[in-house]
């Protein structure tokens, strides 16, 4: 992955299209990695939404997504899947010619949006996740038919403040989505999860959501930094004979495993489905 930094007057203007929670981030995003405010325009359907998007960041908000988009060189597309076509049937004309389009729908490939721009136009697809609201995500980008290598450098510029970034092929971005896309909420459910068992041991339930969050999070954090492998970590907290390893034994033994693999499949069979569905 090149770790090139663009300058400043390489930064083109910005049109975000949806402010709603990944709309935000991409725009704290932008302003992290450089982008001034003034070269910055929010659309949403709400007013009070871009208002409030425009006062917090310094940017400017429109109500009119094709005001916006001209002269943008970078267009962020933050709207949900099953509104992207009619947006882009409505406004993917507007779209300035030699501008890269950056998606964060889930599902939609990137043929869905070349079809529906102007010819030849640049499309690169993300998949973030909203561990990203607090700048420690893990979002994989994948290029279009048109998108080059200095258009993924730009959207990695862009993504630098928000966590981990990789690349991947197009045809593996529904795996991402399973595996780091939804995981958060796997994650939570777990946590819920041990929280519920530590009540029903006894714990007051304050306690034993302080005990999980932290554990957790230290878990994480000792994974990260660590260099080990999340066996040769597991392997060291799990004594012979001991409380930990017959913990994960009747964990295996309920079908941990299995558990896991079938929502990931679950997530990808539907993030597939959606696409075909979507994209008629």
């Amino acid at each position: 992955m090149s770790t090139e930094a663009l300058s400043p007057s390489d930064l083109p203007r910005v049109a975000v299209i949806g402010g709603g929670v990944m709309g935000g981030t991409m725009i704290a995003a932008l302003r992290v990695a450089g982008w001034p405010g003034e070269s910055i325009t929010v659309v949403n359907r709400t007013a009070e939404r871009s208002a409030a998007l425009a006062a917090e960041y310094q940017i400017t908000a429109e109500a009119d997504p094709r005001a916006a988009l001209a002269g943008a060189g970078l267009v962020i597309l933050a709207v949900k899947p099953q509104q992207m076509g009619d947006l882009l049937d409505a406004v993917g004309d507007a779209v300035a010619p030699g501008a890269l389009v950056f998606t964060v729908a889930a599902a939609l490939p990137s043929s869905f949006y070349e079809s529906r721009l102007p010819a030849g136009t640049a499309v690169v697809r993300a998949m973030p996740n909203t561990p990203a609201l607090v700048g420690a995500g893990a979002t994989s980008i994948s290029a279009g038919a048109h998108a080059t290598e200095q258009h993924l450098l730009l959207a990695e510029t862009m993504l630098r403040s928000t966590g981990v970034v990789v690349r991947v092929d197009e045809e593996l971005i529904d795996a991402v989505g399973a595996t780091a896309g939804s995981s958060p909420a796997y994650f939570y459910a777990v946590v819920e999860a041990v929280v519920e068992a530590g009540v029903m041991q006894g714990l007051e339930r304050e306690t034993a959501t302080l005990l999980a969050q932290q554990t957790f999070i230290g878990a994480a954090r000792l994974l990260a930094e660590s260099g080990e492998t999340p066996g040769e970590l597991r392997r060291r907290v799990s004594s012979p004979g001991g409380t930990t390893l017959a913990a994960l034994a009747a964990m295996e033994n309920a079908g941990l495993q299995g558990v896991i693999s079938a929502g990931m499949n679950a997530a990808v069979h539907r993030s597939k489905e959606l696409g075909q569905q979507l994209a008629g």
